[in-house]
């Protein structure tokens, strides 16, 4: 039968705890190769001016590395000299299981609560800081799929589906591990490692089909709005009930590109079409202010500022020039 082996702190001075835990964690966590432990430097800080406490329970489902961790309020950072080969950047799967941690790699951040679970990559630099102290399980994962690499967020949803299962799994796998012989634990931590793989797989088909999903949301609106430009009650409220969303959901989706709003979109589409009458010698009989009103505009004082922002000259003399150019 598994039994899971155990470390502490408590035998050690105050002034030796901290290095003892990171040797604890790179010897039995992470199991770190001496080339990496070479490139790497890590950080260990108590925080709330308390005495530094760890337990660190650890043991293998198959070739998985799978550990138990508590200890008190503290932040934590790991840096890296150089990236590491994909064959050397193991993954670390955790599920918070009391307080809060907040983490941060790759310029994201994600805060963890209870019963939630986050994908930590070995091979980059991050941060953890526990402000109450932590509980996790912690399982040291080899031989993830493609999805790792491509996914976006740190969080795994383990509400439902197979997050929920991947979740389940864990916490039974440490709850009954004394009852596991060599032959099922490595059969549960290949069931880990394939769950995890999987829901890897379905965040990144979720994630792409809201993309898709957006992206057909995004070209209704803008088909809508290039037919109804010229119309001057063109209001975001008449837009999101064109495409029965709400104007909340409508500024999401829309969300363009260059950080400009859905209304900025508007006008400069509108100034754009202006610039194409102005062009136009179709157009030259028609006046400025004919052009401007055309196309949704309601002020001709407010069409010329616009306009000469956007092009660096007055609609008047931005048809002189495109006149001019035609002639030579």
């Amino acid at each position: 039968m598994s039994v899971l082996s155990s470390v502490c702190t408590d035998q050690f001075s105050h002034t030796d705890r901290l290095m003892k835990w990171r040797e604890f964690m790179s010897d039995h966590l992470g199991q770190t190769p001496d080339y990496v432990r070479r490139l790497e430097t890590s950080c260990f800080e108590p925080l709330n001016e308390q005495p530094f406490n760890g337990r660190l329970e650890y043991g293998a489902l198959g070739e998985l590395n799978f550990c138990r961790m508590v200890c008190s309020p503290h932040r934590f950072s790991r840096n890296l000299s150089k990236a590491l080969a994909p064959s050397d950047s193991p993954w670390l799967l955790i599920l918070q299981m009391s307080e809060v941690s907040h983490f941060e790699q790759g310029g994201k951040s994600s805060t963890l609560a209870p019963g939630e679970l986050l994908l930590l990559d070995c091979g980059r630099p991050f941060n953890v800081t526990s402000m109450k102290g932590c509980e996790y399980l912690m399982l040291l994962c080899h031989g993830l799929n493609q999805s790792a690499h491509e996914t976006n967020k740190l969080h795994l949803n383990n509400r439902n589906g197979l997050g929920r299962m991947l979740h389940n799994t864990i916490t039974d796998a440490y709850t009954q591990y004394t009852l596991l012989n060599d032959a099922t634990s490595s059969v549960v931590g290949q069931s880990i490692i394939s769950l995890l793989n999987n829901t890897l797989d379905n965040q990144r088909e979720e994630a792409k089909l809201e993309h898709d999903v957006h992206y057909f949301k995004k070209n209704r609106i803008k088909s809508f709005i290039e037919h109804n430009l010229g119309e001057r009650d063109l209001t975001i409220e008449r837009i999101a009930q064109a495409v029965e969303c709400s104007v909340r959901t409508l500024h999401r989706v829309f969300e363009d590109e260059n950080g400009n709003s859905l209304s900025d979109y508007i006008w400069q589409r509108r100034l754009s079409r202006c610039a194409e009458d102005l062009r136009n010698s179709g157009s030259a009989t028609r006046s400025i202010t004919d052009i401007a009103y055309s196309w949704g505009f309601n002020s001709s004082s407010h069409f010329s500022k616009a306009f000469k922002a956007a092009y660096g000259a007055s609609p008047r003399l931005f048809r002189e020039s495109s006149s001019l150019g035609r002639q030579h």
